[in-house]
């Protein structure tokens, strides 16, 4: 899911006249761009017959009154008061965090040791968790050891994993041994980077 899919939210609001005197405005369809969880700028064009409406800063909206369409800017206060209820119910963004080890081994580099506990408690806060846990090795050593080499690294993550709690069945472990670095270099060339697992969380 891209981030400006996941920044906007879809409000369908139906309202019915009882014979009022003054008759409430009649929403259709109300479509509000949210900001980013991590911060970063968004935006989304709604193609209409009508003709298109950007949405290019947060809180703004492009809403079908009584069979018009018109553009807003809602204060943040009010979306609360309006919306929180909804707001708080919005699934997690898809998380990615990657950890590095020793060369030749399964053992954590001392740096990802010590960010283990803000993985672990990141992953807690997901309800529900589905993960993907994917080893890689660097170019040192044969195409057939590295490939048992990131498919071990790879199940000692998941083994973190169960401790705190993720089920057995929500982890899918994949090993890609030396085929996606995120250093390109030459066969035998040993680069922390490329020694590591990623784990991605939706």
């Amino acid at each position: 899911m891209s981030r400006v899919v996941r920044a906007i939210l879809f409000l369908l609001v139906a309202a019915s006249l009882f014979g009022c005197a003054q008759p409430k405005p009649k929403y259709s369809e109300r479509i509000i761009l949210l900001p980013s969880k991590d911060g970063r700028k968004s935006s989304v064009v709604v193609r209409r017959a009508t003709g298109e409406f950007e949405l290019a800063a947060p809180y703004q909206s492009v809403e079908l009154i009584n069979g018009l369409e018109q553009k807003k800017t809602y204060a943040e206060e009010d979306l609360q008061q309006r919306y929180g209820e909804v707001l708080e119910v919005q699934p997690a963004r898809p998380f990615t965090y990657t950890l590095y080890f020793i060369a030749g081994m399964t053992q954590l580099t001392t740096q990802s040791k010590e960010a283990l506990n803000e993985v672990t408690q990141k992953i807690k806060s997901f309800p529900a968790a589905q993960v993907t846990v994917i080893g890689h090795t660097d170019r040192v050593g044969s195409d057939a050891e590295n490939d048992v080499l990131s498919l071990r690294r790879a199940n000692t993550v998941r083994d973190m994993l169960l401790q705190i709690g993720i089920r057995n069945e929500a982890i899918e472990v994949v090993g890609r041994g030396e085929r996606e670095p995120l250093v390109r270099t030459a066969n035998g060339v040993s680069e922390e980077k490329n020694r590591r697992v990623e784990i991605k969380l939706r």
